[in-house]
This record gives C-alpha cells, structure tokens and sequence, in this order.
C-alpha cells in the first residue's frame, strides 16, 4: 500500500507470506540447516546469515546487479536480537552495501502491543538502541500495527518519551532497589536523544507514506 507498492521486497528470513522477489532461501535454508547440522533455531539464523555473507560477492552481487539507481529496496531482516548484539554479521552486510553505493537507513519495527507499559517500553528501546549502535546508520523507529491498539492514548505517550516522566513511572512500578538502575536506563535514553517512534497504521494511506517520508529524509 502506498510508498511500499513501489519498494522491492527482498527476503533474509525464513518465512513470510510477504511475495518477494528475491529469496535467501535459494541460497541456504533454515529448515534444511536446523535438520543437516542439528542446530536450534537461533544457532541456525545466525548460521545461515554467516554463509549469505560469505556468499555477498557471488551469489547477492548476481541477484542486485539488474537493479537500477532509484530502485527502492527493501531488506527483510530476522527480528532475533542476536543477530544485531552478538555478530557482527548484519553491521558487515550493512557495509557491503555501502561499498556497492547504495543509500542504507535502518527501519527498526516494534509492535504496538508490546507497548502496554513502561518496563516493556524501556525493554523496547533498549533493543533498539542496541541495534542502532551496532549498524550505524541512519535509524528510524516504528510502532507497528496501530491498527490493533484498541485505546490510541496508552501508546501516544511513548512516541516521544521523556526521561522524569519514564523514570517516575518506573520507581513506580518497581521495587525502591531498582531506583538507580532506572535512574540510568532513563538518562541513556534521554541522553541518546535518538529513541523515539512514528506509529504505522496499515489501513491508513497517510500513516504509510508519513512514514516513507521520514525514512527518505532519514
């Protein structure tokens, strides 16, 4: 819908019922290294995204090279938090990109629901931030499916948060030991001056292309 009609939807994940058109899957599968190599979930991600970048200059340079200059791509990234924390697998992918000229802006998804209270919303940033020091780029935030959150007003406050009213509601909820730590994941995220979110509401045309605009300026 929207800006996105135009966007090619390229595939780093296993499964989706998103119709990309390009597929790691024709390079190496989840599935196959999970049941060939006996490895879990996780250790099978990070495996798979390990081989695609021992594979950018052969198998990736071959599927982007009929691209032109103002093709708007779209790489669909596992959400595991691994991979942005503990490899540096995604930060070179991000600089193989860069090498091959392209203009990269990091999109970074958090769904709405998960925004319920202030310990989830603080979680939230955390791995957000996480994921924004670690690519080092241009980074956008999303709170997605707005169009589920049936009361606007319990996520409205967190779009812009700031760090008395975070740290009030924190020492709130939790136990006077946790005070300090609070203290400090509320001025990180103060200091940062980087952790907010634009809402994403699918049914709504404008929502999707406020957010287009914000990654095209980002």
């Amino acid at each position: 819908a929207g800006g996105f009609i135009w966007s090619t939807w390229i595939q780093l994940q296993s499964t989706s019922a998103i119709p990309y058109l390009l597929d790691i899957r024709e390079l190496i599968s989840l599935d196959d290294v999970m049941e060939e190599l006996g490895m879990g979930p996780n250790g099978g991600l990070i495996y798979c995204m390990e081989h695609l970048e021992d594979n950018l200059d052969d198998w990736l340079d071959e599927q982007l090279e009929n691209y032109l200059d103002d093709d708007y791509l779209v790489f669909d990234c596992p959400g595991q938090i691994e991979l942005f924390t503990h490899v540096p697998v995604l930060h070179n992918f991000v600089e193989y990109l860069k090498r091959k000229n392209f203009t990269v802006c990091a999109v970074y998804l958090l769904d709405s629901q998960f925004v319920s209270d202030v310990t989830k919303y603080i979680s939230g940033c955390m791995a957000s931030l996480s994921a924004m020091i670690q690519l080092e780029l241009p980074h956008i935030n999303i709170l997605s499916k707005m169009d589920l959150v049936s009361n606007k007003k319990d996520v409205e406050d967190y779009l812009n948060p700031e760090a008395q009213v975070l740290l009030s509601q924190l020492n709130r909820q939790m136990a006077p030991r946790f005070h300090k730590l609070n203290k400090a994941l509320a001025e990180l995220v103060d200091d940062y001056n980087m952790v907010n979110f634009i809402p994403l509401d699918l049914r709504k045309e404008s929502s999707i292309q406020y957010v287009l605009s914000n990654i095209d300026n980002c």
